[in-house]
């Protein structure tokens, strides 16, 4: 039976139990929103005693499954005061899986300031150990100190001073197969309530002789080893170049962040983009097609090597190229990557810095490409000085105490690296999903289909069906975030009918494709009524208003879907009144 692990920061006492029968199915977003929802109030204050960490895997974490150890870590958001999760990749999933661990739930509040790391050993026996210099020390070194000390086989979830030091943009960090600390679940600041917690880190030791058991071994591979190949040969060009790749897309398509939301192209995109990344690498001797958690067949990330001929990024993706790249002028890809190597080892949010940074250099406070600025500005986030702790909380709030007015935020959070004036289907994403402006919750990319593969929504940058487009990618996407599984799969029916077999194969359910339908819409629900209790209404459902009265240029699109279409965006849709969206 899967396991929760209740870890009570007040006393400092960890129970480990079987999961609830009425939990002992849900994993991943579908765990982590269940259990905030029903035992966080969401009028608490996010970085108080109520408020609760959630790190759930799903139902077939360390399995041979492809892609299904992803990690989702959930809480009331400390920057958009709602519901939020964040996944991630990493080694840490498919450790916890072997342990048969589905959540790690961190609850209560310290009297003191003394911070602990978890170690959970290899017989899932729980030991605790005071942490070193939690407000100073950057994630690598902590990475680095707990591997000489637990072995290079271990799995570290860790913070950095920005999350110690409860920062509403802190990340956490899980390391990658190389044990760099390189993923993130950043969105939202789920570092900063970890940080509350007084953890620094939690250790996840290899198990002894892990196995985990199957209903139907046989049925479970004749699923699991095709998907695999087919994933590799046709993700081919995805495991080349990565989500860099989509620097030449969003340029092409005219939607590519740029000089703070106020163009579409880039004349430096080249220099920033895929290609030229991939040559780099192979000038020197990183390495590139490479999985971010064990059981990836898409391997999409990369290794970067710096000038010095020494690590400086894995993987370097095109959010953050984007957000601290072309939104802020820069086209140096090495001063992109060093950008992201603090990020990861201060422990914040790239794409929400990004996006601030690239506000303040609109208004003038700082220059426009101007690398070592920011870098600077990284530095005072590391030492949380004044002007760092103002930088770290995020470009809603920054824009506000800064008395900007063109602030490229939804719900208090920044928006992702897709210009809504181009990209419609993801600007609908932005305005509605639960999250804030959220890529992730229902990406709108080019060609991306729902519900049906063979339903043309048009141009992407065209308003036309791109609710129901971001409707049906938030209910495709929201599964994929329940199953632990990178939505890079495909979101698609056929994804979720290989993963009910793959379930029932596992734990000898019956589930099909639309009962994981029906699962996320519940969810979704489920989020949604949680950010209304914490006092959001149909009003923030709204992109700023320089989306819709400035024209994006070289094309000179706006934003042209209405308010008011927008406000009842989930009323018939996830209420089952619209039979054309039905799955």
């Amino acid at each position: 039976m899967a396991k929760i692990i209740r870890v009570d920061m007040k006393t400092r006492n960890a129970i480990i139990s079987e999961l609830a029968p009425a939990l002992a199915m849900l994993g991943g977003r579908e765990l982590t929103s269940t259990i905030i929802a029903r035992e966080v109030d969401p009028k608490s204050d996010p970085l108080g005693p109520e408020n609760k960490l959630v790190l759930a895997t799903g139902l077939l974490a360390a399995t041979p499954a492809p892609n299904f150890s992803r990690v989702s870590a959930g809480c009331k958001s400390p920057l958009t005061g709602g519901i939020k999760e964040a996944n991630v990749g990493g080694k840490a999933g498919f450790a916890l899986g072997q342990h048969d661990i589905r959540a790690i739930v961190l609850e209560n509040k310290p009297n003191d300031d003394v911070f602990y790391n978890i170690i959970v050993k290899n017989d899932t026996s729980i030991e605790w150990e005071k942490a070193k210099d939690p407000k100073t020390t950057g994630n690598y070194a902590t990475c680095k100190d707990l591997a000489d000390r637990h072995g290079t086989t271990a799995s570290v979830i860790s913070i950095g001073p920005a999350g110690a030091n409860q920062l509403l943009t802190a990340s956490i960090a899980v390391q990658d197969l190389q044990n760099y600390p390189t993923r993130h679940a950043a969105r939202g600041g789920p570092g900063a309530v970890m940080g509350s917690k007084g953890i620094k880190a939690i250790v996840i030791e290899t198990r002894k002789g892990a196995t985990l058991s199957y209903k139907d071994t046989a049925a479970f591979m004749a699923i699991a080893t095709p998907w695999a190949k087919d994933l590799k040969v046709s993700r081919a060009g995805f495991s080349k170049l990565g989500t860099a790749m989509t620097v030449g897309i969003s340029q092409t398509l005219q939607g590519l962040p740029t000089k703070g939301f106020q163009e579409g192209t880039f004349a430096g995109a080249e220099r920033i983009g895929g290609d030229h990344l991939h040559d780099l690498i192979v000038q020197r001797k990183g390495r590139f097609g490479i999985p971010c958690m064990p059981g990836c067949a898409i391997q999409c990330s990369n290794l970067v090597i710096g000038p010095d001929g020494k690590h400086e990024t894995s993987s370097l993706e095109y959010e953050t190229i984007a957000m601290n790249g072309s939104n802020l002028m820069i086209d140096d890809i090495d001063a992109i990557a060093r950008i992201d190597h603090e990020c990861d080892d201060i422990g914040i949010d790239t794409i929400e810095f990004g996006c601030m940074m690239g506000m303040l250099m609109a208004a003038g406070k700082i220059t426009f490409g101007d690398a070592a600025a920011v870098l600077g500005v990284l530095d005072e986030i590391r030492k949380a000085s004044k002007l760092g702790q103002l930088y770290s909380q995020g470009t809603y709030r920054v824009g506000k105490a800064l008395g900007i007015t063109r602030i490229p935020a939804v719900k208090k959070q920044g928006i992702s690296a897709y210009d809504p004036r181009t990209y419609k289907g993801m600007g609908a994403t932005f305005c509605t999903t639960p999250m804030g402006a959220d890529h992730t919750a229902g990406a709108a990319i080019y060609k991306r289909p729902g519900f049906d593969p063979k339903k043309d929504f048009g141009d992407i940058f065209d308003s036309t069906g791109k609710l129901d487009l971001s409707f049906e990618l938030q209910v495709l996407i929201g599964a994929c975030d329940m199953l632990g599984l990178c939505y890079f799969v495909g979101p698609s029916l056929s994804t979720l009918d290989r993963a009910a077999r793959l379930i029932n194969a596992r734990h000898g359910t019956s589930l099909s494709r639309d009962d994981l339908v029906a699962k996320a819409k519940a969810m979704l629900k489920l989020e949604l009524d949680f950010n209304k209790k914490a006092g959001f209404t149909k009003a923030d459902d709204t992109l700023p208003t320089f989306f819709k009265t400035e024209q994006l240029p070289p094309a000179g699109r706006t934003w042209d879907i209405p308010d008011d279409e927008l406000a009842s965006f989930w009323d018939a849709r996830l209420n089952g009144q619209r039979d054309d969206l039905k799955a």
